[in-house]
């Protein structure tokens, strides 16, 4: 076992909602286009399943905006669990940083001179 300190880094944190953010944004891309693709193979299958092959294209693009729709919708609600995570992150760094200055401000009393 090695006897590293490990000390605070804001950074770290700082790093780490950052990250989390990023991963916020292409979760609502990707949620959105495999919702479409998924929404489109729906619709393919239902039109072959009901025989209304004549409206194959119209239920593809049904399926398709309502997968989307969905996937878009899951999306955001994954994505604003990850930016809360990420505020939670950010508060504990402000957090930190207020007690810090309070710590400088605070001075242990002096005992009275005899």
């Amino acid at each position: 076992m090695t006897d590293e300190s490990v000390t605070y880094d804001a950074n770290v944190i700082q790093s780490f909602a950052d990250r989390l953010y990023r991963e916020a944004i292409w979760i609502i891309y990707t949620g959105s286009f495999f919702g479409l693709i998924a929404g489109a193979i729906i619709g393919i299958i239902m039109a072959v399943v009901l025989q209304q092959r004549d409206n194959l294209a119209g239920a593809t693009i049904l399926g398709a905006v309502l997968g989307g729709l969905v996937g878009y919708s899951r999306g955001r609600e994954r994505a604003f669990k990850l930016k809360l995570e990420a505020q939670q992150a950010l508060c504990n760094v402000e957090i930190e940083k207020n007690t810090s200055i309070l710590k400088g401000l605070v001075r242990s009393p002096k005992p009275p001179a005899q």
